[in-house]
C-alpha cells in the first residue's frame, strides 16, 4: 500500500511544473491540504519579494528533540531538452518513473509524505519536522528563512536529514559555493584612439587572469581534503562576454565566476582577495572616466561539515543500510544552511544526482522502496528518546570499528 501511495503522490507532485522561475503556491497548497487532511498544520515561511513559500510542520511532541526531513519543492527547467515524453507527467516504464524532478527531489518528497500517517502513530517520544523549501535550484534562497524558523521551534531538532539523491549513501560534507556576475562598464571610442576610451573587455580579461592566478595558487599550496574531488577549493569562470565591432573600444563586458570552497577553508578570506582584484579593475576604469565594475551575487550557500564521529552518522547509516556512512558529495545542498543555524545535518536520499537536470530524468521503483524502508525504520525509533537510540548505535559502531 505504501508503494502505491508513494507513486500516487509522486505523480501528483510531478504534475506541478514547479520550475524555480515560477510561483510555487500551487504545489505548496497541495502539500498543505494533504497534511491538513491528516490533521497536521503547516506553517508558511513566505518569500519577501515574490509569490513563493516554504513549509514547516511538526508531527509529535514539539518540546522534545526530533528529526527534521528536508526537501525542496522546485525543479530546474525542461525547455530546450530532448525529452521523449512530457516532463511534467510521470511516465512509468521498466521499473522507473521518468519526469522532471523525479530524482531531484520529488521522489524523496513523495516518500516522506506517504509516511505521514505512520509518523503520526509512532512519533510518541520524538517528533518529525517537515521542512520543504523553495528556490533551492537558484542557490538555496528559501533555506535561510526556513532554517531560522526551525531554529525557533520549542526544541531544536537533533538532526536534519536532507533527502537529495545520494543513492542512499549517507554524506556528511560538501563544499560551499559563491557565484557572482560582474559587469564591467567602460567608455567606448574608436580603436585608433584607445587612450581616450576605457576598454571593458580588457578590464574583464585582466580580472580573469587574476582569478586564474588565484586558482593556480590554490592548486599549488592551498589546503587539501582528500575526502573531496578535487581535494581543494576551486575557482571557475563560466562565461565572459563583451565587445562587437573590432574598430570600436568595447564599453561593456560581463563575466560570471564561482568559488567552491572546502568547508574548513574560510570562503570570506578567498572572497576578500577576489574583491581586491575587482577593486583594481574598478579603479582603472573609473580613472578613465568610466562607471567601473558592478557586482551581483548569483548563488551563495555554506559548505557542510559534520564531524566524522558524530553519532548521527551511524544512526542514519543504520536506517539507510549504509555500512560505511560519512561520504562526501560534490554538489551543494541546503544541509549547510541548516547546520549553520545549529542543526546537525546529513544528506541521504534515493536516486542519483548524475540523472538530475537532464532530459528523461528518472528514479527507480527500487530506489523509492529503499527510501521507504529507511522511513519505516525511522518510525520505529520515534517511540523512545532520540538521544538514547543515537548513543546506542554510535557505541555499537565504535565497538565494531575496534574489533
Amino acid at each position: 500500500m505504501t508503494q502505491e501511495k508513494i507513486l500516487q503522490l509522486l505523480r501528483a507532485l510531478i504534475a506541478f511544473p514547479s520550475v524555480s522561475s515560477r510561483s510555487n503556491f500551487d504545489i505548496a497548497a497541495y502539500i498543505e491540504a494533504y497534511l491538513q487532511a491528516e490533521g497536521i498544520a503547516a506553517t508558511r515561511i513566505p518569500a519577501l519579494d515574490q509569490p513563493k513559500t516554504s513549509l514547516l510542520a511538526t508531527i509529535g511532541p514539539a518540546d522534545r528533540p526530533g528529526i527534521m526531513l528536508s526537501a525542496h519543492m522546485d525543479v530546474v527547467p525542461a525547455e530546450g531538452q530532448n525529452w521523449t515524453a512530457d516532463p511534467f507527467t510521470a511516465d512509468l516504464r521498466d521499473g522507473r518513473v521518468y519526469a522532471r524532478g523525479a530524482t531531484d527531489m520529488k521522489g524523496f518528497l513523495a516518500v516522506v509524505l506517504a509516511h505521514v500517517p505512520q509518523f503520526k502513530r509512532m512519533a510518541l517520544a520524538a517528533p518529525i519536522h517537515l521542512a520543504f523549501s523553495y528556490d533551492e535550484e537558484l542557490g538555496c534562497r528559501g533555506a535561510p528563512a526556513l532554517a531560522q524558523a526551525a531554529a525557533r521551534l520549542p526544541c531544536l531538532p537533533a538532526l536534519c536529514l536532507v533527502g537529495e539523491p545520494t543513492r542512499m549513501q549517507v554524506a556528511r560534507a560538501h563544499k560551499g559555493k559563491i557565484a557572482r556576475r560582474l559587469t564591467f562598464h567602460g567608455l567606448g571610442g574608436h580603436s585608433a584612439l584607445p587612450h581616450k576610451a576605457a576598454n571593458a573587455v580588457e578590464a574583464a580579461a585582466r580580472f580573469a587572469a587574476s582569478l586564474a592566478a588565484l586558482d593556480d595558487r590554490l592548486a599549488a599550496e592551498g589546503p587539501r581534503d582528500a575526502a573531496f574531488e578535487p581535494p581543494r577549493s576551486t575557482l571557475h569562470i563560466g562565461s565572459l562576454h563583451g565587445g562587437g565591432v573590432l574598430n570600436l573600444v568595447p564599453d561593456r563586458a560581463t563575466l560570471e565566476f564561482e568559488l567552491r570552497s572546502l568547508p574548513a577553508e574560510p570562503a570570506a578570506r578567498l572572497m576578500a582577495e577576489i574583491d581586491k582584484a575587482v577593486a583594481v579593475q574598478d579603479q582603472r576604469l573609473r580613472a578613465r572616466g568610466a562607471a567601473g565594475v558592478a557586482s551581483e551575487e548569483i548563488i551563495a550557500y555554506p559548505g557542510l561539515d559534520l564531524a566524522p564521529d558524530h553519532p548521527a552518522l551511524a544512526a542514519i547509516g543504520a536506517l539507510a543500510g549504509d555500512p560505511a556512512p560519512g561520504s562526501t558529495v560534490s554538489f551543494g545542498t541546503e544541509a549547510g544552511v541548516f547546520q549553520h543555524y545549529g542543526i546537525p545535518s546529513i544528506v541521504c536520499g534515493p536516486g542519483d544526482i548524475a540523472r538530475a537536470h537532464k532530459a528523461d530524468e528518472w528514479i527507480g521503483l527500487d530506489e523509492l522502496a529503499a527510501a521507504s524502508v529507511m522511513m519505516d525504520r525511522l518510525c520505529a525509533k520515534l517511540t523512545a528518546p532520540l538521544d538514547e537510540w543515537m548513543s546506542h548505535v554510535a557505541h555499537q559502531s565504535h565497538a565494531q570499528a575496534h574489533l
